[in-house]
């Protein structure tokens, strides 16, 4: 369905007709069960009796049922009710009808409430090298990284390692390049004792760059490695 069609020519809210959906993923925060309240917000706009399902997940892969959302209220839903111990980094809303002068549930506004929302604290860690469009790590990157290794094992902490590219190149072959350089710390810290179950590790490709892409030194600064704090 096109991204037109569900937006109904507005910016103000996206329109779900029944069985179609959107996945929102959170990139600086993550949400959680907060004792004795409510966890997540979700505004429908609109009074037409529109209804939508609501998941949440922690991996884009597996989703929970959380619960349903709608008629022109605001929903505010409690994760406890579902026992869901996990972090919650994406939501996924799927319409149920197709009521309603912009057909389907229109979602007007999504986030986590105070005490729910946590921020996630992204570190980029300098002289991370490897060599050219492959994930071999140089050898100047161990010295970095045996250090982040000490600080690692001197706590609990897990980590996100999160890969990232300049923009030169066919999208597909960056995002594949910032999975496997992502995936090729994770195997460094590792082999040096750190906990596999403590880590993680995701490829954005050139989706999130820091710097213009129009100069060498922009395109250095976005080809890096980034560890996000998430416990």
């Amino acid at each position: 369905m096109p991204l037109s069609y569900l937006l109904y020519k507005n910016d103000y809210f996206v329109s779900l007709p029944k069985g179609s959906f959107v996945i929102l993923g959170f990139t600086d925060n993550f949400l959680i069960d907060a004792p004795n309240q409510n966890d997540i917000f979700i505004e429908e706009v609109g009074g037409a009796g529109e209804y939508a399902d609501v998941f949440v997940s922690s991996d884009n892969v597996e989703y929970t049922f959380l619960g349903t959302a709608g008629n022109g209220e605001v929903n505010e839903f409690d994760l406890a009710k579902t026992a869901y111990k996990k972090q919650v980094k994406y939501l996924k809303i799927v319409g149920k009808d197709n009521k309603g002068l912009s057909p389907g549930f229109d979602v007007g506004n999504v986030y986590g409430l105070p005490g729910a929302s946590k921020n996630v604290e992204t570190i980029i860690l300098e002289n991370i090298l490897f060599q050219t469009n492959k994930s071999v790590l140089l050898p100047e990157s161990f010295e970095s990284l045996d250090n982040l290794v000490k600080q690692l094992k001197g706590n609990k902490l897990k980590i996100e390692i999160r890969g990232h590219t300049d923009n030169v190149g066919s999208d597909a072959k960056n995002q594949t390049l910032s999975e496997q350089r992502a995936k090729s710390v994770l195997n460094y810290l590792v082999s040096k004792g750190v906990e596999k179950s403590r880590l993680s590790f995701r490829g954005l490709g050139s989706t999130q760059p820091i710097a213009p892409n129009d100069t060498e030194e922009g395109r250095m600064k976005n080809r890096r490695v980034e560890f996000l704090k998430i416990e």
